[in-house]
């Protein structure tokens, strides 16, 4: 077996973790040649990896807007064509969905193989079903998928992967422009979850305390719809960016890469900062840090209350005001991050 496909659409988060089975595989498998089949929000990244020799895009916003037309329908099926083309010996659905599930059943591959607890009703359609295993870290799940290859999972997952060097000139440039010369931090306040989100008032007051305690400026990132809520967080204060929109992922990678703390909500981006071991204060609420945690080598704190019996709930709506996070306040989350820059002597 020389020729993988792999298909994982979707989410950002995920995609990270991605990158740490796909390095520990090229470390026992070197001749493995790697394909990924994944959501066209994302292909950019995938690109960084050195590991990953051709990048197919699931045009996820553009069908989603109308599965069933015709013009859907025939890219798909082109797309399909030219996967099945390739002739690949195995075809791994990491996604376990059912629109993942049928890619992976309709790639043409020699095998097929997915979780056997998928969801959609998409174990059906693999021909190889592996066993989640009793670790509950999402990457744990994903390195027993090594077991195929004969690979065993790494004591240490590596997520590293490559940032091509004009996006890095290119976020340096920018940060000298706005007159960031050396080290800064990074906040991120959105989350796609409405119950992952800490309020701006919140931010407003840990960015207030931060810069004045540190010194250090504060550079936010975040998509475009996040920039008005950040716009509120910073108020015209100084020592405050607002770089939300203005970076792609690939560019964000280089200023994550690069920064001395990262402050975040449980975010796709987190798990970026932890690919390049940066430190990071993560502040959770409905979701389980024993699931998907930042795994980084660096100091890393978790904000999460302990004294709420619906923490974790997994749930993107709340009956109770959002409490689990309104209730993390900014003094400690202050604390937490003036703890790493103590030990990092920032």
């Amino acid at each position: 077996m020389n020729k993988l496909l792999i298909v994982k659409l979707s989410a950002l988060g995920d995609v990270v973790h991605t990158f740490a089975f796909v390095n520990a595989l090229k470390r026992a498998r070197p001749e493995m040649a790697v394909d990924w089949l994944v959501n066209d929000l994302y292909a950019g990244l995938v690109k960084c990896h050195p590991g990953v020799n051709r990048v197919w895009h699931f045009r996820r916003a553009a069908w989603g807007k109308s599965w069933n037309s015709p013009s859907t329908v025939a890219e798909i099926v082109s797309l399909l064509s030219w996967i099945r083309k390739e002739r690949y010996d195995l075809c791994l659905d990491l996604q376990g969905l059912l629109r993942s599930g049928l890619f992976t059943c309709f790639s043409g591959a020699e095998r097929t193989a997915g979780f056997a607890n998928a969801r959609e009703g998409s174990r059906f359609l693999y021909g190889t079903k592996i066993a989640p295993g009793p670790k509950p870290h999402a990457v744990d799940i994903l390195m027993q998928t090594l077991s195929l290859f004969g690979a065993p999972p790494p004591q240490t997952p590596d997520f590293s992967f490559n940032v091509p060097e004009q996006s890095e000139a290119l976020v340096k440039s920018l940060l000298r422009r706005l007159g960031v010369g050396g080290h800064y931090l990074v906040f991120h306040p959105g989350a796609r979850w409405e119950t992952k989100q800490w309020s701006a008032k919140q931010w407003s007051a840990l960015a207030v305390a931060i810069t004045k305690k540190s010194g250090l400026p504060v550079v936010f990132t975040g998509s475009a719809g996040d920039s008005a809520m950040i716009n509120s967080i910073i108020a015209g204060r100084t020592g405050m960016f607002n770089l939300a929109g203005e970076l792609g992922l690939v560019e964000t990678s280089a200023l994550l890469k690069h920064c001395a703390v990262m402050a975040t909500v449980d975010s796709g981006p987190m798990h970026i900062a932890a690919a390049f071991n940066r430190p990071i204060a993560a502040l959770f609420g409905p979701t389980s840090p024993a699931k998907t945690g930042p795994l980084t080598q660096a100091p890393c704190e978790i904000v999460q209350l302990g004294d709420m019996d619906c923490v974790p709930c997994l749930k993107r709506q709340c009956k109770r005001n959002h409490e689990c996070m309104e209730r993390i306040t900014p003094e400690e989350v202050e604390f937490r991050v003036m703890r790493i820059l103590g030990f990092l002597r920032l």
